[in-house]
């Protein structure tokens, strides 16, 4: 016997012991905001701050909105277990962080695995220098004109997916009706294959697809700490995306890359892709097609959440706001009018008010409900006293910024016309539905016009409406850092009467 006569005691007394070294350190650890002079809430021994998240009780959105709503100050200082946050509330500290000095928050907290190739290669996970140079070498591929040549492709999803309903009327899964158009614009525009989501009931593209953003627990717990605890994910070899997903995604790119002849010119992204290959462009990188398989797989992840998460809410809103759904669907009346019936990419961009409709759709639902930095050196916070030190994570709440009464009068209400003009803020940063400065999501434009013109497609034929399983409120997802209905969004989708 280690201590006693009992065995099991002896177990008891070494766990008790070992509890209390832990909680000593960790105690330390929670003074890190005090001794600075940062407003904290008190933490909970060990988890500080997280116990909600880490049982999934509550979203990451939420969890932050909670303390963001509770804070007094500029700012506030949070514990994920030992590890101290700073989230910013000020605006215009905000606009400081992410665009006057940038050069000191170019890296995102979360994760860069350095055990899997392909996820190394998602922009989204990279850090510097190897994001800047990508960025750079990628920007000439989002430009309006090349994404009105790309818009043929992107209309054919729209008028598969208006077939499609005209087909199946009745009370449908929007998410997941819209899913499959934006699995389609994607497949098309940036694997240069048609997926068939329209033509089967399970097509391999959208299954696989569908694990991408699948709310099991594995999934919730592995992307969670992508962002919270970033210095666990390469001692633990743990992945954001399911490896054979990776692989699949990666498959079907390389294939359509290398066996698509020269000649052939389709105007969508593997074009563009093939002729940064051909022109070396990523050889200085050292890298190879894993790399422009990672492009391809980020285009992916950020272009399919931006379409079907926005479309699918503002679908939900217009159910809930018929008089809303009337403006709209009128003005793509009068605006198709004017083009003769046709859906352009000239007809998308004239729809004012839908934009409208979007942008307060992505204030209510951002698509991404934080931002998260890495202070890179030692940064004095303008106008006050405080010191970020090197390493630092600074989360930004979008989520709470965007739902402060404050910024956004009635903040539940759901209001297009708030955005009646754009809005200007000479103050610092409110709004910031794609992120804001060098960093914002290169896909932007690109997920705008694939969402403006799915709801052209839905608006100038059909009538939506709430059906009896349609959620009054929205619950979110726990299980899922992005936002998602927790019993997804059953709604009635009825031809227009002439």
């Amino acid at each position: 016997m280690l201590l006693t006569t009992s065995a099991s005691l002896d177990l008891f007394i070494l766990l008790f012991a070992l509890f209390f070294i832990l909680h000593k350190y960790i105690s330390r650890s929670h003074e890190y905001w005090s001794k600075r002079g940062v407003d904290t809430p008190k933490p909970l021994p060990i988890f500080g701050h997280f116990l909600k998240v880490a049982l999934f009780k509550t979203t990451l959105a939420e969890w932050l909105k909670d303390y963001y709503d509770a804070a007094k100050g500029k700012y506030f200082g949070l514990y994920v277990f030992d590890e101290p946050f700073l989230v910013i509330k000020d605006p215009e500290i905000i606009k400081y962080i992410t665009t006057k000095d940038f050069n000191y928050f170019m890296d995102r907290n979360i994760a860069a695995p350095s055990h899997d190739v392909l996820q190394r290669h998602i922009l989204f996970l990279q850090k510097s220098p190897g994001w800047k140079s990508i960025r750079i070498k990628l920007t000439p591929a989002f430009t309006s004109g090349r994404l009105k040549a790309m818009f043929h492709l992107i209309d054919s999803c729209g008028q598969e997916l208006e077939n499609w309903i005209s087909h199946n009327l009745g009370i449908l899964e929007a998410k997941e009706v819209v899913a499959k158009y934006a699995t389609n614009v994607i497949a098309k525009c940036a694997f240069g294959i048609d997926s068939e989501c329209f033509l089967h009931e399970k097509p391999a593209f959208r299954e696989v697809g569908r694990k991408f953003f699948d709310f099991r627990w594995r999934n919730a717990l592995s992307q969670t700490l992508y962002f919270l605890k970033p210095s666990w994910i390469d001692k633990i070899k743990l992945d954001f995306i399911d490896k054979q997903c990776l692989e699949y995604f990666s498959k079907v790119f390389i294939e359509t890359l290398n066996t698509r002849p020269d000649e052939e010119q389709y105007n969508d992204f593997i074009d563009i892709l093939k002729e940064l290959r051909k022109n070396n462009e990523f050889a200085s990188d050292g890298s190879d097609d894993s790399k422009l398989a990672g492009i391809a797989i980020q285009i992916f992840m950020a272009g399919f959440e931006t379409t079907s998460t926005t479309i699918s809410f503002t679908l939900y809103e217009f159910c809930m706001n018929t008089k809303i759904q009337d403006k709209a669907r009128n003005e793509i009346k009068t605006v198709l009018e004017k083009y003769g019936g046709k859906v352009t990419y000239e007809a998308v961009r004239d729809c004012v008010y839908l934009e409208m409709c979007m942008n307060e759709t992505l204030r209510k639902y951002p698509v991404l409900p934080f931002l998260d930095r890495r202070c890179n050196a030692d940064y004095k916070v303008p106008g006050t006293d405080l010191i970020i030190e090197k390493g630092t994570a600074v989360f930004i709440p979008m989520y709470g910024l965007q739902m402060d009464e404050k910024y956004f009068p009635e903040p539940f209400k759901y209001k297009p016309e708030r955005f009646l003009n754009k809005i200007e803020s000479t103050n610092g940063v409110t709004y910031l539905p794609f992120g804001v400065g060098p960093r914002i999501c290169i896909g932007e434009r690109f997920g705008r016009l694939s969402t403006k013109l799915a709801l052209i497609y839905v608006l100038k034929k059909f009538e939506i409406e709430a059906c009896d399983s349609s959620p009054d409120p929205v619950k979110f997802e726990p299980k899922c850092f992005l936002f998602a209905s927790t019993v997804g969004l059953p709604l009635k989708f009825k031809l227009l009467q002439s």
